[in-house]
């Protein structure tokens, strides 16, 4: 076989049998009398296990608990032996598979990197060049100098995926530890692992999640009872998998229902890079309404204008009954629906047209965009409940239940809108002075928390931070200082609007504290505006004997006004 063709990873004839004694003596009567009395109770948890993984292939491996997945996994990564059968690999292995495995608690989280990092093969200067990356993928901040018998469970993970996204690994394999860290990290590990798999890593995914694995692999593995029940396409796989969940549970009789009365009261959130400007439910004509026969036809609008560029941003919405209940939920990420690529101060409309199947009562209506299928990680504008619609009986016969949607979904151009517009519809009026100690719900991305009190509040930007405000007059001012050492060159502060750049600010690192402005050319539109301010270069404190502050840190702004 040529190495071109060598599969990535070659399973062959895999069993591993677990021996489980009645007692703990039971070992030693089963030594005295040679196998004769207290012979053990064997498991074998996997069973004949067969397959290859193709170089740049991502596998998920699903199956209920006990199926064997974990075992498999431990095989394959050498920390567990087989009862017979052979497993080769090809290339370097990163692996997270349960919590703390190759790691210390005693140590610190950074001597935990050092030492596993030298177990996955990298050399100590290479170490050394990817600590920062570590660093900061894993947002650890502070704790990364503190032992780990201090961390969550949570950030055991953080680190664990940080180390092993940091060695560029030709095989990647992932256990459910994923499911333990909070959702923003989570949907940020999936970001990594897609760009491994696009980089052509080869990839061993465990997991209960059927998004995970449709979005992440190219392939399923269903192992039940120890032998591989179905191999495939992630979809056809999954059905399997689906029905082997039901049979069990009907088997038990158990099944769990949670129930929540949370409400739905109206609220936004979000970076508002886009902006979503309006949501509407149409009938069959086309007419907007907020009361439907169940089953009738419906479309539900929604109109984006964007702040900054994006490219293929996700749309979606989501159905909650009067308890506030998850109903019915989707976007086009999951619909597989592209959107488009599109400038600043353009809009788009995206029209969901689906058959209302659902039971009578009240519902409200979300709607979001953001990145990729959750809006965790990049969530441009959320609002939720955007309108109230009522279902009614179309006639005497009385159902319960929902049943599964499937719109059909158009993408045309929105229309024409201002900025100006756009942000005094969905937020109202803007002030053209912002004080950081007191206007901080105007200040978005990139930001820090704010520092000191009253008049003298401050807060530090990072590489690039937005601000909503309003332009007004002919001059952009800031109370701005950088707090560097003394002599280090000017930090030069880019100001943009739109994708447009309305200029550059210096700031010189003496005084502390000194006002600059940035003339406004007439034709830059006045009134509510959506800024950008890119600073030309950071500084981390720990760098320069500051002490442990391992922030990224900009300029320093107490003040942004515009003025005549």
């Amino acid at each position: 076989m040529s190495s071109e063709s060598a599969p990535s990873l070659a399973v062959r004839d895999l069993w591993k049998t677990f021996h489980f004694y009645r007692h703990p003596l039971h070992r030693f009567v089963r030594w005295a009398t040679r196998g004769r009395w207290g012979a053990p109770r064997d498991f074998a948890a996997l069973r004949g296990v067969t397959f290859d993984v193709s170089r740049g292939t991502s596998v998920g491996i699903i199956g209920v608990n006990g199926a064997g997945k974990s075992t498999l996994l431990k095989i394959i990564t050498g920390t567990l032996e087989p009862t017979s059968g052979s497993v080769r690999l090809d290339g370097r292995v990163a692996s997270l598979l349960e919590l703390g495995t190759g790691f210390h608690p005693l140590f610190t989280g950074r001597q935990n990197v050092v030492y596993n990092a030298r177990f996955l093969g990298l050399t100590n200067d290479e170490i050394q060049a990817r600590i920062p990356e570590i660093e900061a993928f894993s947002e650890l901040g502070e704790f990364l100098d503190r032992p780990l018998r201090t961390y969550s469970s949570g950030m055991h993970v953080r680190l664990a995926f940080s180390v092993a996204a940091s060695v560029s690994p030709d095989i990647l394999i992932i256990d459910e530890v994923l499911a333990v860290g909070d959702a923003y990290f989570q949907q940020k590990c999936v970001r990594r692992i897609r760009e491994f798999r696009d980089r052509g890593v080869t990839i061993l995914f465990v997991s209960h999640d059927p998004i995970a694995v449709t979005t992440l692999c190219d392939r399923a593995l269903l192992l039940h009872e120890g032998e591989i029940a179905d191999d495939g396409a992630p979809a056809s796989v999954l059905m399997h998998y689906n029905a082997l969940i039901a049979r069990k549970k009907a088997e038990s009789g158990y099944f769990n229902l949670e129930a929540r009365s949370e409400g739905a009261p109206r609220r936004r959130s979000g970076s508002l890079e886009a902006v979503i400007t309006e949501v509407e439910l149409l009938d069959a004509d086309g007419q907007p309404a907020r009361a439907l026969l169940a089953g009738a036809e419906a479309t539900i609008r929604i109109r984006i204008f964007f702040l900054v560029p994006l490219s293929d941003p996700t749309v979606g919405i989501l159905i909650r009954d009067r308890l506030g209940n998850d109903v019915y939920g989707t976007n086009t990420y999951y619909q597989r629906v592209a959107t488009g690529q599109h400038q600043a101060g353009e809009s788009v409309e995206v029209r969901f047209q689906l058959a209302l199947a659902l039971g009578a009562g009240e519902y409200s209506l979300t709607a979001a965009v953001h990145s990729f299928g959750e809006h965790l990680l990049d969530s441009y504008d959320w609002l939720d409940a955007a309108l109230i619609f009522a279902i009614l009986r179309p006639d005497e016969r009385v159902a319960i239940g929902v049943a599964q949607l499937r719109p059909r979904i158009e993408v045309a151009p929105g229309p024409a809108a201002s900025t100006a517009d756009v942000l005094r519809r969905a937020i109202g009026e803007l002030p053209n002075v912002v004080s950081m100690g007191e206007n901080g719900g105007f200040l978005q991305t990139g930001w820090y928390a704010v520092e000191d009190v009253g008049p003298q509040a401050y807060r530090w930007t990072r590489e690039e931070s937005t601000v909503l405000m309003s332009l007004e007059g002919s001059r952009l001012c800031m109370e701005v200082g950088v707090d560097r050492p003394s002599g280090s060159p000017p930090v030069e502060v880019r100001v943009l609007c739109l994708g447009r750049e309305l200029g550059r600010l210096r700031v010189e690192a003496d005084p502390p504290w000194r006002e600059v402005e940035l003339p406004l050319a007439p034709d830059v539109p006045r009134g509510p505006a959506h800024l950008r301010l890119v600073v030309s270069s950071c500084w981390r404190p720990a760098d320069t004997g500051h002490g442990p502050d391992t922030r990224a840190l900009g300029v320093r702004i107490r003040r942004i006004w515009s003025a005549a």
